[in-house]
């Protein structure tokens, strides 16, 4: 027996609405090897290309193909609707949540295909980051200065297949930040250092923004990570999921962060409008640059499984790749002297 299928949009095409789910299961195609599944009720779906295309001015096609099954019952949301709609707290919510449910499962998939890459590919997507890096921040730098000799350089690189694929490795793990107002200053705890702030496998009732200090990460008493960037948050996709904590986050030295419990969320959209809108851009921003990685991960997987020479391939790309990183090296060396262009050397650095 053939099952029915609804077809709510394909890759590639023009993202014109999102859906309320109102009951059933969809499933998203990540690439011909990837997908997922969202199940549930009064769920919405395909938010992320909207909110890229709206509210960031990023203009993109949908990155992922999506199907109902024949049971389920959905319905349109025409795009103004839905940005209009997002200044409506549980509509947000809804949104928040779903997008942060694609998040998890994304991650999980590349975690998977990234696990079985070989070393060379791995290399491949280091080394890509690290062209990333380097571009931005070049690109940073021009903004401050508006120096027509460094946006002569940044045009070579700006557009280059090193620099998107780097952008999208990169920003897949970048992490959300927001600026908390003077409103929610009675939220803020200070920990002394060594306090153990939340334990892993417990419930995620709260999510944390940092406002100043540093966070080390533990996994299994191990540190993972550390967290100093003022304004991270932490914790979101425990609290929108209902999910267990999957790590323990340890004061590295005097910190101070907002805590903000789920119960809370209403009250704190009402103080800072912007709040929870701000946590679902930045869920819509990660959900696309994951599925912007799994394609390339997916890529290099079919090509290690059908083509024999893809070691010879891939060596061949780090090769390149070392020879551009060496080439932006050396130019950005010739005009930290001739320009004495001092803000350059902690870029050169990096390299």
């Amino acid at each position: 027996m053939v099952e029915n299928f609804i077809k709510l949009y394909t890759a590639d095409s023009s993202p014109d609405c999102a859906y309320l789910l109102n009951n059933g299961q969809v499933f998203l195609y990540d690439s011909s090897m990837d997908k997922y599944t969202i199940k549930g009720q009064n769920l919405i779906i395909g938010s992320t290309e909207l909110i890229m295309n709206k509210l960031l001015n990023y203009q993109t096609l949908r990155l992922e193909a999506a199907v109902a099954s024949g049971d389920s019952i959905v319905k349109k949301i025409p795009a103004d609707k839905f940005i209009s709609a997002l200044n409506t707290f549980s509509f947000l919510i809804n949104t928040s949540s779903v997008l942060a449910k694609q998040v998890m499962l994304t991650s999980r998939i590349l975690n998977k295909n990234i696990e079985v890459l070989k070393g060379n590919d791995n290399q491949l997507n280091d080394l890509s980051i690290k062209y990333y890096t380097a571009v931005f921040k070049l690109n940073q730098e021009y903004e401050k200065r508006k120096l027509p000799w460094l946006g002569e350089i940044l045009k070579k690189h700006l557009n280059s297949i090193n620099y998107k694929k780097g952008e999208a490795f990169y920003r897949s793990q970048d992490s959300i930040t927001i600026e908390s107002s003077n409103q929610l200053s009675d939220k803020m705890i200070e920990f002394p250092r060594g306090s153990i702030i939340c334990k892993e496998n417990t419930e995620g009732e709260e999510m944390y923004i940092l406002e100043s200090g540093v966070i080390d990460v533990e996994i299994n008493g191990n540190i993972v990570a550390t967290i100093e960037k003022k304004g991270s948050v932490i914790g979101e996709m425990a609290l929108l999921l209902n999910e267990k904590r999957t790590a323990t986050l340890k004061a590295k030295n005097n910190v101070v962060i907002t805590i903000i419990k789920k119960k809370e969320l209403k009250e704190i959209c009402e103080r800072q409008a912007d709040f929870m809108k701000s946590i679902a851009i930045s869920l819509a921003q990660k959900h696309y640059y994951n599925v912007i990685k799994i394609n390339a991960v997916s890529k290099s997987l079919v090509d290690n499984h059908f083509n024999n020479v893809t070691d010879d391939k891939t060596v061949t790309q780090i090769e390149r790749l070392h020879e551009s990183l060496n080439k932006l090296k050396n130019g950005l060396d010739d005009l930290l002297y001739k320009k004495n262009a001092e803000f350059l050397k902690p870029i050169i650095d990096e390299l």
